[in-house]
């Protein structure tokens, strides 16, 4: 088959599939509008059937009022006969009782008399006999104390949280409280402390930073001597890598905010897991 048509050939399928597209969307519309007709059908009969059933209970009550007023005037003479002897046996004559008619004459109902069941009502409990006052007491005066009488043993110890606090010799008490509070808040974390080589003054401080690290929960593991060079005179906060650990930048950030000499130093050799404080002579 030439080029051309298998060209003319997919026109007329492509057409006849507008074609088909066009009869489905006939058909849909058609049968949407018999469902539409069918429900507009269905809602008028069940309107009709309400309509119908409204007019059969207004016929019924219009057929009942009738029934009422047509059996209203033979009760009105019982209702008289009954007024006549009433009046006869109370000794008037029956021409002197007052005679109803019209409306009011079939208004007019007999009630028997209530019982005496419903007038009766049992006696009120006496009141209660009036309570006699009560003679109030004065109440006896204690003698004071005798300050020479022997007081009785208390074994009350004062709690080791409420004992003053003894500041260090290298730092005060607020700031072993800054360096604790600033470390609390990031978590617990491990840290080692190397003091300079043979200095005991640089080991006493380091034994101070370390209090103060125990103090938020951190875990010191040990304060060991630094072999190498002597140490700087303050306190070096060594990373193994750049940008530091989170707890070297809080360890930083407590001993800066605690107004102590701290610097940073970059450590390639050192493991990038540990962090490292070293301390040197106090400034």
């Amino acid at each position: 088959m030439s080029p051309d048509t298998l060209q003319t050939l997919g026109v007329l399928a492509i057409g006849l599939g507008f074609v088909l597209i066009g009869l489905g969307g006939i058909s849909t519309y058609q049968a949407s509008q018999s469902i539409q007709r069918q429900s507009e059908l269905r809602a008028a009969e069940q309107k009709g059937e309400t309509d119908a059933q409204i007019l059969t209970l207004m016929l019924k009550n219009q057929a009942l009022q009738q029934q009422a007023a047509m059996m209203a005037p033979a009760t009105a003479p019982t209702a008289a006969s009954a007024a006549a002897a009433s009046g006869a046996m109370a000794g008037a004559p029956a021409s002197q009782a007052p005679a109803a008619s019209g409306p009011q004459q079939q208004m007019m109902t007999i009630e028997p008399p209530p019982l005496v069941s419903q007038y009766y009502r049992p006696p009120s409990p006496p009141p209660p006999p009036p309570r006699a006052q009560e003679e109030e007491v004065p109440p006896v005066a204690e003698a004071p104390p005798d300050p020479l009488a022997p007081r009785p043993e208390s074994h009350w110890e004062e709690p080791e949280s409420l004992l003053p606090e003894t500041p260090g010799t290298y730092i005060s008490v607020h700031q072993r409280h800054v360096i604790a509070d600033t470390l609390r808040a990031h978590g617990r974390h491990t840290v080692t402390i190397e003091s300079s080589y043979g200095d005991p003054v640089s080991h006493a401080f380091a034994v101070e930073l370390g209090e103060a690290f125990a103090a938020a929960d951190w875990v010191v593991r040990g304060i060991e001597p630094h072999r190498g060079l002597p140490l700087a005179s303050g306190v070096t906060v060594s990373a193994a890598s750049f940008p530091p650990a989170q707890e070297t930048r809080a360890m930083y950030e407590a001993l800066l905010s605690a107004g102590i000499a701290v610097t940073q130093q970059l450590d390639p050799k050192q493991r990038s897991s540990e962090t490292l404080i070293l301390v040197g002579s106090p400034l």
